[in-house]
């Protein structure tokens, strides 16, 4: 498999990083500015349609205690002309005192849009600790 262009890798992840910093604000807009609709969500032995973002972030940060994700690591492992595959390997979401609350890992699908590169399609697993 060839290398990704890393130019368009990095247009991918700058992207990716603006979605995180809208979930962890809580700010719709700016997640729904890095999706494209409708969105797959690829859950357990299930893919749904979502013709808006299917969470508030803000709500599952209340529910759980979230605080902050650590020690992320992802990178685009795949990127064609119009379409990009990148991996979360693997973070952890923590309270504000910073004890953890689960792993997550995750897949995003990409397509490039006249708009940018928009997420279309996630999977994710999330593993309690």
């Amino acid at each position: 498999m060839a290398t990704p262009d890393t130019s368009l890798a990095a247009a991918v992840i700058a992207t990716y990083e603006s979605y995180l910093r809208a979930f962890m604000a809580g700010d719709m807009a700016g997640i729904n500015a890095c999706v494209s609709y409708p969105l797959a969500y690829i859950g357990d032995g299930a893919v749904h349609s979502f013709g808006e973002f299917p969470l508030k972030p803000a709500d599952l940060m209340a529910q759980t205690g979230w605080h902050d994700t650590v020690d992320m690591r992802y990178e685009v492992v795949a990127l064609g002309d119009t379409k990009a595959h990148l991996i979360l390997h693997s973070g952890t979401r923590v309270r504000a005192d910073g004890s953890p609350i689960e792993d997550i890992s995750g897949f995003y699908a990409w397509t490039l849009t006249p708009a940018g590169w928009k997420m279309f399609a996630i999977s994710d697993v999330r593993t309690p600790r």
